[in-house]
């Protein structure tokens, strides 16, 4: 992966958020956040996302979709 790509984070929890941002920040990621399924997806259709790092719960996906799709 190249560093310059973009990484958004989902995550409701926003001492997890921190947490994460914090980590791949340092590893040289170039990072986004967000706390919500909806802010995650009006992002994504304005900016070219590289990879998303997500709770399925948050982003609304159930247990059994997130286990059907493997």
């Amino acid at each position: 992966m190249l560093m310059n790509d973009l990484v958004l984070i989902v995550e409701s929890n926003t001492t997890k958020l921190r947490k994460l941002r914090e980590i791949l920040s340092r590893e040289g990621f170039n990072i986004m956040t967000v706390t919500d399924r909806e802010s995650a997806l009006s992002i994504c259709s304005k900016i070219k996302i590289e990879y998303v790092l997500a709770n399925p719960a948050d982003i609304g996906l159930t247990e059994i979709e997130s286990t059907n799709n493997k």
